[in-house]
């Protein structure tokens, strides 16, 4: 089964609503048009070649210019650096501000931003979001000779599982789990990536490990067929309509602060591979790029694409990202303390 079609589907209609709410009034779209004619729109990407960023960038960087009005041509700049906030500053900073510079930015460019780990305290809440390609909704799952196969049960039990660095997904989430909901994951860092913590898991050393759900289907799809692995959670705001009865790490919490913790963690999914905007660029540029985004998506030629390179859609506009990126931003201060010392502590 490959996950996310019925989204997809959905989308096309409300792309096309989209489409109609966002139209800019004649002279704006001849105004735009003639503006991005003959211009090079640059999409620039944090990380280097041939990973997930830079797939989805160069996937949009192929079509979005059919949709533009005035057919900009697109292309595709690598700039790693950080793990993806080099580009994060230059967007913000040094970018021009005209909408001929885009980014597909870090999926925790929201989080990180809130707990104030961006040079120049960046706010994630000014860049202009433009449209999602996917989102990345990563899971925690045991191996089938683990004692533990819930949620429920990783609260009575300890369970070992795999993560790579102290400030990984692998790491913090669990982390985060234990301080709010009493979880008892006894989290084995040093795992340089998810082969060599499968292979840890298969072999028993551990019980678990985290790994995109798109990632899982792709390279271990036996492990779904045979019933090889329990899912734990999910990291996203609310559960993968594939998956609707893995719990959702965006809506645990048994207290309001608890609650605003895991949302702020679990938002990075939902932020996944998007198409963004520096601050300041004008507001009929950023309607002009949002509607050509929905158009993109909904189209049949660049659904195809995406088939042929295996890169799994799940749409959204960019103003519902905006909103999910405000919601972050407006973390209570206490809520952002907590969080940062679970994540800060070794």
């Amino acid at each position: 089964m490959r996950f996310g079609c019925r989204r997809v589907s959905r989308l096309m209609v409300a792309g096309t609503a989209l489409l109609a709410a966002a139209a800019l009034d004649p002279a704006r779209a001849d105004a735009v048009a003639d503006f991005y004619k003959g211009k090079t729109v640059k999409i620039i990407v944090g990380f280097g070649v041939g990973g997930g960023y830079d797939i989805y960038a160069r996937l949009a960087a192929e079509h979005l210019g059919r949709f533009v009005p005035g057919n900009p041509t697109v292309i595709v700049e690598n700039m790693p650096g950080g793990g993806g906030v080099r580009a994060a500053s230059f967007l913000h900073g040094a970018a021009p501000k005209d909408g001929t510079v885009l980014s597909v930015v870090v999926q925790a460019i929201a989080f990180e931003s809130v707990l104030g780990n961006l040079p120049g305290k960046i706010d994630a809440g000014t860049y202009s979001f433009i449209g999602r390609l996917t989102s990345n909704v990563e899971a925690q799952f045991t191996w089938h000779t683990s004692a533990t196969k819930s949620l429920e049960e990783a609260k009575r039990k300890e369970v070992i599982v795999a993560a790579t660095g102290t400030t990984s997904p692998s790491t913090i989430v669990p982390r985060m789990l234990n301080e709010t909901i009493g979880t008892r994951f006894k989290i084995v860092q040093g795992y340089p990536g998810t082969a060599e913590a499968a292979l840890a898991m298969e072999r028993g050393e551990v019980e678990g490990m985290m790994q995109s759900l798109e990632s899982l289907q792709s390279a271990r799809p036996d492990w779904l067929a045979e019933k090889k692995i329990h899912f734990i959670w999910q990291l996203a705001l609310k559960p993968h309509p594939d998956f609707p009865e893995v719990p959702a790490v965006g809506q645990l919490g048994g207290t309001p602060e608890e609650q605003s913790m895991l949302r702020l963690i679990a938002g990075t999914a939902d932020i996944g591979r998007s198409l963004v905007a520096p601050p300041g660029v004008p507001a009929e540029r950023i309607a002009a790029l949002r509607t050509a985004f929905a158009a993109m998506v909904a189209d049949a030629e660049f659904r195809a694409a995406a088939k042929i390179r295996n890169a799994h859609l799940d749409p959204a506009s960019g103003e519902t990202l905006q909103e999910i990126v405000a919601a972050a931003m407006a973390t209570p201060a206490p809520v952002v303390e907590r969080t940062r010392a679970i994540v800060n502590a070794r």
